[in-house]
Parts: structure tokens; C-alpha cells; sequence
């Protein structure tokens, strides 16, 4: 107990497996979200109530896959820290923005190789650069 692993659930490990295959192949987050539905996978979502955990799939959301997809954990990798809580001032109050991601450097730790991965981290970091260049080149077509 208290280690990290992969499923034992082996859907949830094909589940997994298949979006890091689709990003491979179709080098586009937004691409392998849409081609989920296509072929009618249902991605797995852990419901989580203090203690009690709960496995359903449901349809594949684009944030779900993003997360797959930038989470070094599935990398075979332990962070903490990666997120940080903001405070903008709103109409003169003041409004807490958690969840904006910190650059790698300014994370609290980063164990890599901390467990068995779904993905080597070679290919994590080649993921992370293709996720960069899509969305450098999503902000140059909206100017």
C-alpha cells in the first residue's frame, strides 16, 4: 500500500496506452480527442468520495486527454508542485485562481524513474516538445 502502479485493471491500462499510441501517431492532443469518439472508447474516470474510490468510464473529455498526456506520472515518474494558486484582483477583490501550471524548474520534486511507467520518459519528453509546438503554432494562427 501507498506505492505507485499500474492499473491492475487491464481496460484502464489499454484505455491508457491507446491515447500515448494515438498521440504518437496523429502528433495532435486534439486529434486523438476526436478520434475517441469516433471508434466509441469510453475513457476510465476515478470518482473519488475521502476514501472511497470508484472506477466508471465515460466519453473522452479534451481536458481528460491533456492530462494523460502532460502528467509525468504515467511517465513512471512521482511530482509534486507542478501547480500553483494565483491571486488576481477582480473588481477591486481579491480571486484565487488555483491549478496554473509552474514551469518544470520551479517544481517541488520530480522523482523520475519513482515506479513502472505507461510510457518511457524519452517519449514523455518528446510528447511534452510536440504539446508545445501545437500550441505555439495554435497561438501564431489566431494573430
Amino acid at each position: 500500500m501507498g506505492k505507485i502502479e499500474i492499473d491492475p485493471d487491464e481496460h484502464v491500462v489499454a484505455a491508457i496506452r491507446l491515447v500515448f499510441a494515438k498521440f504518437t501517431a496523429l502528433v495532435s492532443a486534439r486529434q486523438v480527442f476526436l478520434w475517441l469518439p469516433s471508434v466509441d472508447l469510453k475513457m476510465p474516470v476515478v470518482l473519488r468520495n475521502i476514501d472511497v474510490y470508484k472506477l466508471i468510464w465515460k466519453a473522452p473529455a479534451h481536458h481528460s486527454v491533456m492530462q494523460i498526456l502532460h502528467n509525468p506520472l504515467y511517465a513512471g515518474a512521482y511530482a509534486f508542485g507542478r501547480r500553483a494558486q494565483r491571486t488576481r484582483i477582480v473588481d477591486g477583490r481579491a480571486r484565487k485562481v488555483s491549478g496554473v501550471d509552474k514551469p518544470r524548474e520551479e517544481w517541488n520534486v520530480l522523482l523520475r524513474d519513482n515506479h513502472r511507467g505507461y510510457i518511457s520518459w524519452q517519449d514523455y519528453e518528446d510528447n511534452q516538445k510536440l504539446l508545445l509546438e501545437t500550441a505555439h503554432m495554435k497561438k501564431k494562427s489566431r494573430t
